[in-house]
């Protein structure tokens, strides 16, 4: 038997190399590094014949990382990882096993049974609410089970390689939103500046390609006269291939197209939609192109290997289809204009585009009632307002004004509104940073004379709070429930005329029966038979008439009064008006 201070010194040397087992791990700057870091640190001093290490994305279900040994030979589908999880959850973080041959756990594939046996110790660890990681750690079957030692030393290692590869995974997925958004970025930038509808398409299948790798890919635009979809841009197929034309129903993209619904095929062989086109083909993903409700194309890719797409790809392609819905709006409304050369039909054609980019309904948001206003002038302006729903506790409004009338006006709202889309969408964005690389954009894709005011606030009900940035917009108006009002002024200068303009973030707090109204300028600056402006002051003494009623009835009587006072003239200036108020 060995002497204590000999246990105890050998002990020591084991943590040691623990310790310098954990820092490898943490230096690990690749997926194939921190692999073999883990397989080679757990194995040496686990005292285990074999590990297998993975980690599970809860998200979508799949396994996003694995030590070289753990020997998947076959894709592990969706509903799999599903029924390991529902395995896991109620088992203990470490599980002791007599003899691994005897695991029910639900990856039969992950064990070779006639390879495996003996002793083993199982631990699993929910890392954060996304990523969750699973050890299997086997001794040799001639081997005695873990002492509890090495049961410490392998948990704590399988702890650590958890964090490390989280650690990384998020990194990862860092990089590839920063690549995501720098391409979305690139091709709206080409939007707002080009109406050549070939030009706009080119970049978008060839900016797709660093988002979500295809082989090859299409868009096709919907011919109402053939009830058809028709190739209009592709990469990747054979040189020698006939135009590509599809019947509405024909086909995934054909599909796509009927359904209005996006159609992911795993394997394509499996399928009996699919029409060959490329031999190479395993896997294909199909998504509407969409103005409002209406299909007016569908962007398809491919590729070579089976499960290559899945619901976040989709996600990322959906994307890409609204920008190329925007540029096909932009080129087609154009060119009807350029054909009609009468300034009605232009004032139509920037009344089409304008309307395009508007929502179509307000969104339900428990504890915030929501009521809009939006009326155009015959001489089509920019007002913009727009509603970015996060969750049900979190929802962003943003009113805007683009100067100006006509085809430019619309076409520079439509950059606003591509700009705005772009990072408006990142909840984690404030209001401030959101404005500013709107800014950013409109200043470097118009000209000097092109710019807006824009403000932007989120509501956050858990908290009770408006956070908001205004750039030039005339300010919104906080009503009280107690009657007191205030003007959110705080922000910064117009959008798009300078530079390095700096932007920052008011905050207010939103307590039951305030009531928040945001309007453009055509709301206070339209004038009566006597050259006086509505103004400021008769708005918010309207406001604070009603401001216990329903949004809908502040908005009719705010708009009554209004137009009592300014009369029947034609409007010269678009009019838009929010009102939302917090509720119990």
């Amino acid at each position: 038997m060995l002497e204590p201070n000999i246990v105890e010194a050998r002990s020591d040397i084991l943590w040691h190399r623990v310790v310098e087992g954990l820092t490898r791990m943490t230096a690990a700057t690749d997926e194939a590094d921190l692999s073999a870091a883990i397989e080679e640190i757990t194995l040496e001093l686990s005292g285990a014949e074999v590990c297998r290490f993975f980690m599970v994305d809860c998200d979508s279900n799949r396994i996003v990382f694995e030590t070289a040994g753990c020997g998947f030979f076959q894709p592990i589908e969706e509903r799999e990882v599903e029924l390991l999880l529902s395995w896991l959850r109620p088992q203990p973080s470490t599980r002791l096993i007599e003899d691994v041959q005897q695991l029910d756990w639900p990856l039969h594939a992950m064990t070779d049974r006639n390879a495996l046996s003996g002793h083993a110790v199982l631990f699993h660890h929910q890392i954060d609410v996304r990523f969750h990681c699973v050890l299997l750690a086997v001794m040799d079957s001639g081997e005695t089970e873990f002492d509890s030692e090495r049961l410490e030393v392998t948990i704590s290692l399988a702890r650590h390689a958890g964090y490390s590869v989280t650690r990384l995974l998020h990194f990862k997925l860092a990089r590839q939103q920063m690549i995501h958004r720098t391409a979305l970025y690139e091709v709206g930038k080409r939007i707002s500046s080009s109406l050549d509808l070939s030009e706009v398409l080119n970049l978008i299948i060839d900016a797709l390609q660093t988002v979500v790798p295809y082989d090859a890919a299409a868009i096709f635009l919907l011919d109402k006269d053939r009830n058809a979809v028709v190739e209009r841009t592709i990469r990747g197929y054979s040189p020698d291939l006939d135009a590509i034309n599809l019947k509405m129903g024909e086909g995934i993209s054909g599909s796509a197209a009927e359904t209005g619904r996006a159609i992911i095929v795993s394997d394509v062989s499996r399928d009996d939609r699919y029409v060959q086109h490329r031999p190479g083909t395993k896997s294909e993903m199909a998504v509407p192109i969409l103005s409002g409700d209406q299909v007016i194309g569908v962007f398809n890719i491919e590729n070579d290997e089976a499960n290559a797409y899945n619901e976040e790809a989709q996600f990322l392609l959906e994307a890409f289809a609204s920008q190329a819905s925007i540029a096909i709006q932009n080129a087609r409304l154009f060119e009807d204009a350029r054909r009609s050369r009468l300034l009605d039909r232009e004032l139509e054609v920037a009344g089409e585009i304008q309307r395009a980019l508007l929502p179509r309904a307000v969104p339900e948001v428990p504890g915030l009632s929501l009521a809009v206003f939006s009326e155009p002038s015959r001489e089509v302006g920019g007002d913009f307002y727009d509603f970015i729903p996060f969750s049900d506790k979190q929802l962003g409004l943003a009113v805007g004004d683009v100067v100006g009338k006509g085809i430019p006006a619309a076409l520079t709202m439509a950059s606003l509104y591509t700009s705005f889309h772009e990072f408006a969408n990142y909840y984690v964005y404030l209001p401030s940073y959101v404005i500013g690389h709107v800014n950013e954009v409109l200043y470097e894709v118009t000209s000097a004379d092109r710019f807006a005011t824009l403000f932007y606030g989120i509501a956050n009900l858990q908290e009770n709070t408006f956070v908001y940035c205004n750039a030039g917009h005339p300010p919104p108006l906080l009503c009280r429930k107690s009657g007191e009002t205030v003007n959110l002024y705080t922000g910064g200068l117009i959008v798009g005329s300078f530079d390095y303009a700096s932007f920052e973030d008011g905050r207010v707090y939103l307590d039951e029966g305030d009531v928040v109204v945001l309007y453009s300028d055509g709301l206070i600056e339209k004038s009566n038979d006597r050259d006086e402006i509505f103004g400021i002051d008769r708005l918010e003494q309207a406001i604070k008439d009603c401001h216990s009623c329903t949004v809908e009835e502040i908005r009719d009587h705010v708009i009554e009064v209004w137009r009592a006072f300014v009369g029947g003239d034609s409007q010269d200036d678009d009019t838009t008006m929010i009102v939302a108020k917090r509720e119990q």
